[in-house]
């Protein structure tokens, strides 16, 4: 009887040994398992990461190349709808060869008496002289005609401000004598009729109407003589 006790405590324990044995190769097996499992996982991760930063380049690249074509587009529905919207360098070149032009006008439209004028100013004090251009006003106010076909140049230069009257006038005439009585019917209504003040009456009184060669001049300001004297320097050695 006891031995069949102990045989039967003998197999007990060979089972034990053996259960306790298989528990811990599957607990082996399952660690390796979770091991493997996350490597595994980690490299799908990384997979994954990588697939996501691929995605979202295409996607930067997709969005560029539309706005690219949108760009394309627009610049091609500009021409189409809007064939006469000039390029900007067009314009500028079109700005700076106007510049050019207005320069070279400028430059060829100086009236060619004005040298005799800068003479005068430079020599003597004058208030700040302007030339009248105004075909009204030199017909109404000066009494002249700017269209006179015996008039091969004219200037007028007054000073409207000024608390003197001023006024240069010069003709460079066929018949001289015909643009002197001209400018003597100008000096006649600078006396009677534009002369208001005083002092701009007595001006008016001692105005100064003269001819050099083929000139004939007006000159009306507080110093008109040293103007004349000018003038006539000029036309005599010019």
């Amino acid at each position: 009887m006891k031995r069949k006790i102990m045989a039967l405590i003998a197999i007990s324990l060979t089972i034990l040994c053996f259960s306790s044995c298989s528990g811990n190769n599957s607990s082996g097996s399952t660690e390796m398992s979770i091991t493997a499992g996350e490597e595994v996982s980690e490299e799908t991760g990384d997979t994954g990461n990588a697939s996501d930063e691929e995605a979202e380049d295409s996607a930067i690249e997709s969005e560029f190349a539309e706005d690219v074509e949108m760009e394309e587009e627009t610049d091609l529905d500009l021409d189409l709808y809007f064939p006469d919207i000039p390029d900007k360098t067009d314009v500028q070149t079109s700005e700076e060869e106007l510049t050019e032009e207005e320069i070279i006008d400028e430059d060829t439209s100086e009236n060619p008496l004005m040298p005799v004028v800068d003479k005068v100013l430079s020599e003597s004090e004058w208030p700040a002289m302007e030339e009248v251009t105004d075909p009204v006003i030199i017909s109404d106010f000066f009494t002249l005609d700017p269209e006179n076909a015996n008039y091969r140049e004219l200037i007028i230069m007054q000073c409207p401000m000024s608390a003197s009257m001023s006024e240069i006038i010069i003709i460079d005439a066929d018949d001289t004598e015909s643009a002197k009585a001209d400018l003597e019917a100008r000096q006649t209504k600078a006396i009677e009729t534009d002369a208001w003040y005083p002092h701009d009456q007595e001006l008016a009184a001692a105005s100064i109407v003269g001819t050099n060669g083929s000139y004939a001049y007006f000159i009306i300001g507080d110093n008109a003589a040293a103007a004349e004297e000018s003038i006539n320097d000029y036309f005599n050695n010019n």
